[in-house]
């Protein structure tokens, strides 16, 4: 009885969360900044603000499947992906060790100590680094993996996108220009779409246009180069290489800090010389990466050197110049410490 009056719960709110993303995204945010407010305010632990934001991360995580499973075709349209079942399952579950790991460390130093929170940190790398490995070179249209895996839906302009992908699919059929998997083949080492002799349409329906333009929604431009693969093997494996940098010369080396820094620059260096042959997603990936470079300012032993002094001066200078922003700048110069601490080292990016 119980477990039907559950069964009878969970599908009126799958009902309701596919009916009403817009208001469902409202009530995910609230959560999420709760656990901005409670930092370090409960028993002065920040693992309980933690554990509260991956919750909101899985909330939002979990409501994306619903609503993706609730327009499956359409929405598989719009992101014009064919991942495989292995790939899907890989990616699910490093999505949910991204949104944990932070609590799953703080968890284990707090009952464990130090010699814990390594020994989880490890761990937690590890699976990662696997899962990545197998995405690149097992599963065809992983080359770049996202950070995270599986991003969130964008539902403000899913219930526009959807028609015009299915309307786009509808007359591309009705043109001829549409082809699925039976019509074309992928080349495995360049990646380029080719038609068979037999799935070419009538002439006075053809368009003349590449290929490629045509299959865009089935095959995303993808370049899969042996310099692609060497660039997403050195950012996978960075962080395993920065731990044992760190078993052996410490977290505040110096020799650390310039190995992790160096495999960065390598790694996308090696993407932009082949910036043109990405996919739009990719060279997002890119940028996304390019971007946090700059976390490299807030770690040790560059942030307690350089970066530490200057930004303290530059938000109290803020903070005394600028009217109703004190309070704001005090407070971030509050958090900062516990910031650097916990978010802000090499694995993580």
């Amino acid at each position: 009885m119980a477990t039907l009056e559950l069964r009878n719960l969970y599908e009126k709110y799958v009902k309701w969360v596919s009916g009403n993303p817009s208001a469902l995204g409202d009530v995910e945010m609230t959560v999420k900044w709760l656990s901005y407010f409670i930092a370090g305010k409960i028993n002065k632990s920040s693992a309980v603000s933690e554990l509260v934001y991956s919750l909101s991360n899985l909330l939002v995580f979990f409501n994306d499947r619903i609503i993706e499973r609730a327009n499956l075709g359409a929405v598989a349209a719009v992101a014009g992906t064919d991942s495989s079942q292995l790939a899907k399952y890989i990616k699910t579950a490093l999505t949910t060790l991204e949104y944990c790991e932070v609590f799953i460390e703080l968890s284990a130093k707090k009952v464990w100590g130090a010699r814990g929170r390594w020994f989880f940190i490890v761990v937690v790398q590890t699976i990662k680094c696997i899962g990545r490995l197998i995405l690149t070179l097992c599963c065809r249209g992983n080359k770049i993996v996202k950070n995270p895996p599986i991003p969130a839906l964008d539902r403000r302009n899913l219930a526009e996108s959807l028609p015009e992908a299915n309307g786009a699919e509808t007359a591309a059929a009705a043109a001829g220009t549409f082809h699925d998997h039976n019509q074309t083949v992928l080349l495995k080492r360049s990646g380029r779409v080719m038609r068979k002799v037999d799935g070419a349409p009538p002439v006075v329906a053809r368009s003349w246009k590449p290929l490629r333009h045509e299959v865009t929604a089935v095959y995303p431009a993808q370049y899969e180069g042996r310099f692609i693969r060497s660039a997403e093997l050195m950012y996978i494996l960075k962080p395993m290489v920065h731990l044992e940098c760190v078993r052996r010369y410490g977290m505040d080396s110096w020799k650390s800090y310039l190995v992790a820094l160096a495999i960065d620059v390598a790694s996308l260096r090696l993407y932009y010389k082949k910036r043109e042959d990405l996919s739009r997603d990719q060279k997002q990936e890119l940028s996304r990466r390019c971007v946090s470079m700059l976390l490299y300012l807030m770690r040790s032993p560059f942030y307690d050197r350089y970066s530490k002094q200057k930004i303290a001066g530059l938000l109290t200078a803020i903070g005394n110049n600028v009217p109703l922003v004190g309070t704001v700048s005090n407070l971030i110069l509050s958090y900062i410490p516990h910031w650097q601490e916990t978010y802000f080292y090499m694995w993580s990016s």
